[in-house]
């Protein structure tokens, strides 16, 4: 299909695709303003999609793609682990500056929320890029599935990032601008690893997957489920939305053959 045509162009069409899914998941949250418990849900909703991510794609393909299972436990430990030292020096450096005599932890932590979901996003995004150069130079019919497989599930985590920077009193203007330098990071990442091929072939892929693994792990555990149950009265609704959120990824994975990438 694509045998006559320059390879960058092909990646050309193929990192707009990903932009208009990307962009198109990340305007739902946007596209009205919502309550305090429609955001609270949605988070809720937005948790889930998360820890599928973690349990059905993520957490496979590193296990999958490291010579020993165990190989990958350090990296995901030290992806938690960097995460949650992120969230605690913003943490320091915002309460030695803050002049507000309100400020408490819960009124600034959903920015610490957003961070750590662009962190963990932002690391996946960016091997998904590696991904997708990858498949594309070992032929078409790799190279779609890899686009398609790619392309829904940037809907879906734009839609959770998005989603969380509902929680915060970010301008609009700046989330936007926030989701659309997050959109550039699969296309982006992939430019960059098309004249590096040989490079990248001795990287271990699974090094990556594990650190993002274990970004999600935090972002999903401590910062969005705390944050989707604090309307107590919605806890069973909450809690339905995290399921749906868990069933919507683990779907997506069987329907990417098994695992994300």
């Amino acid at each position: 299909m694509f045998e006559d045509t320059d390879p960058y162009i092909v990646l050309l069409v193929f990192a707009l695709v990903i932009m208009i899914m990307s962009l198109a998941g990340a305007s739902v949250p946007q596209m009205r303003k919502m309550d305090s418990r429609r955001i609270h849900l949605m988070v809720a909703l937005s948790a889930g999609i998360f820890l599928g991510i973690l349990f059905f794609m993520l957490l496979p393909e590193a296990f999958e793609e490291s010579p020993d299972a165990m190989d990958a436990v350090p990296w995901m430990v030290g992806g938690f682990l960097a995460v949650l030292f992120i969230d605690v020096m913003l943490k320091k450096m915002h309460m030695s500056t803050c002049a507000c005599e309100e400020c408490t932890d819960r009124e600034h932590g959903h920015e610490l929320t957003t961070l750590s979901a662009f962190v963990g996003l932002a690391i996946h995004a960016a091997v998904d890029g590696i991904v997708l150069s990858v498949a594309l130079s070992a032929g078409d019919d790799i190279g779609l599935m890899a686009l398609a497989g790619i392309s829904l599930h940037k809907f879906v985590e734009l839609f959770a990032l998005s989603s969380t920077f509902k929680l915060t009193d970010i301008p609009k203007k700046s989330v936007l601008v926030y989701l659309i330098l997050f959109a550039l990071i699969t296309p982006a990442a992939a430019f960059l690893s098309m004249p590096v091929m040989d490079a990248i072939d001795g990287v271990e892929i699974f090094i990556p997957l594990a650190v993002a693994a274990g970004t999600f792990m935090y972002v999903g555990v401590y910062a969005l489920l705390p944050e989707a149950f604090h309307e107590r009265r919605d806890g069973h609704i909450a809690f339905t939305l995290v399921v749906i959120g868990l069933i919507t990824i683990a779907a997506l994975s069987v329907m990417m053959g098994g695992h994300a990438h």
